[in-house]
């Protein structure tokens, strides 16, 4: 029995957008969807964010 082909599977972030840090309470988070793009289409597997204050590594070298 011959095996089946490899499903080839591409996962990128999508458009990041504007976002609301319940920590800053401030617009200074960023958000966007994780995208994993097969033969069948698209679908969002999950979500990143990033905050410009809470993620930002130069206060964090001291």
């Amino acid at each position: 029995m011959a095996s089946p082909a490899p499903l080839t599977v591409i996962v990128t972030p999508g458009p990041a957008r504007e976002d609301w840090c319940k920590t800053c309470k401030a617009w200074t988070r960023t958000t966007g969807d994780i995208l994993m793009l097969t033969p069948g289409g698209v679908s969002v597997v999950g979500t990143w964010t990033a905050c410009e204050i809470c993620n930002d590594e130069e206060d964090d070298r001291g």
